[in-house]
C-alpha cells in the first residue's frame, strides 16, 4: 500500500474514532437519567461502555503505532526545580 494511501486510511479511522467518542458521550448522557434509579442497570451500562472504550483505546494505539504504556503505582518523586530560576 502506498504511503499516502495508508495515511489517508489512518486519518479516516481516527476521524471515525472521534465520531465514535462523540456518540458514546451522547449515549452516556441519554442513559444517565434512566440509570439513576437502578444500580444493576448502571453496572451493566458501565461494563458495556468500558468494553467499548477499551476497544477504541486499543484501536487508537494500533493506529498511532505506540506501545501501550504501563501504569505505575507508587510514590511520586519531588518536583525538580532549577535553583537558578
Amino acid at each position: 500500500m502506498k504511503e499516502w494511501n495508508r495515511e489517508r486510511v489512518e486519518l479516516h479511522m481516527l476521524i471515525s474514532l472521534a465520531r465514535s467518542q462523540r456518540a458514546l458521550c451522547r449515549i452516556i448522557e441519554s442513559v444517565a437519567d434512566h440509570v439513576e434509579g437502578s444500580e444493576q442497570l448502571a453496572g451493566l451500562v458501565a461494563d458495556n461502555l468500558k468494553s467499548i472504550s477499551d476497544y477504541q483505546h486499543a484501536l487508537m494505539l494500533k493506529l498511532m503505532k505506540q506501545p501501550a504504556r504501563k501504569r505505575v503505582n507508587g510514590k511520586p518523586a519531588k518536583p525538580w526545580l532549577n535553583k537558578h530560576v
